[in-house]
């Protein structure tokens, strides 16, 4: 009989954990993305580990840990799923793969290209934002609450959109919080952005469908938009999809 991965015995319904001599066989998840959420559901003896309080909370259907990386001792592999701009759990959870000497994949999702008619620029570092955005502009981001620090020298009024609201202040000398959740659509967020006259789409480049119709907004009304560059992960194999992941789980 072929051998079967992981991937496979999980999808076709096999006992589940076990492989065929009745070995545990536990998939340890770096997660923070919704490709780690996914990945997650497909193997329903994953662990996952997260690296802080997620943005969007979700019921995982596994054990779920926090604080240190413990890669379990019946772990097969590691597949590395962090949020794809989260360079520094990427880098712990190819640490603890090798600390752990077992197999590791990386999942990070295409990042967004320009296309026609966008008017973006490319920045390495989200201060860098400053030195682009011309002094009383409007501007819209998604940085998150530890992103916007970084933004102090920037003389705009910032709009910082945020999926719940928190006890902290806004820590910008000019703008203030949005509170929404999406999924937007595009004529949603074109609404949007007339309404609060944004100049500049400030975000870093993740990446998937949930950002793509700001962008698309952006474009259909002219706007400028500064793109955050990813910092780089490590070395090591990488996919770009949950089913390149299951495939090659099927191999180990």
């Amino acid at each position: 009989m072929p051998r079967r991965g992981i991937g496979a015995k999980h999808r076709l319904g096999f006992c589940a954990g076990h492989g065929y001599q009745g070995r545990m066989h536990t998939v340890f998840i770096i997660g923070g993305s919704a490709e780690a959420w996914r990945l997650a559901r497909a193997l329903p003896e994953a662990v996952v580990w997260l690296p802080e309080a997620e943005r969007v909370p979700r019921a995982w259907p596994c054990p779920v840990q926090t604080g240190d990386i413990q890669v379990p001792a019946a772990a097969a592999a590691v597949v590395v799923a962090p949020h794809p701009c989260d360079a520094r759990a990427a880098c712990l959870g190819v640490a603890a793969a090798r600390r752990a000497g077992v197999p590791c994949l990386q999942v990070q999702r295409r990042g967004w290209s320009a296309g026609r008619n966008d008017r973006w620029t490319f920045l390495r570092l989200e201060a860098d934002a400053a030195q682009v955005i011309e002094p009383g502009a409007r501007v819209l981001t998604t940085l998150g609450r530890g992103g916007l620090p970084k933004l102090a020298a920037l003389n705009a009024h910032v709009l910082a959109r945020r999926l719940r609201p928190d006890d902290g202040n806004f820590p910008l000398k000019y703008g203030r919080f949005i509170d929404a959740r999406g999924p937007f659509h595009r004529a949603q967020e074109q609404r949007f952005l007339r309404k609060e006259r944004i100049d500049w789409l400030l975000l870093r480049n993740a990446g998937g469908p949930g950002g793509r119709p700001k962008l698309d907004a952006a474009r259909d009304l002219g706007l400028r938009v500064a793109m955050v560059a990813r910092s780089p992960w490590p070395g090591g194999a990488r996919v770009g999809t949950i089913q390149e992941a299951l495939r090659w789980l099927d191999q180990i």
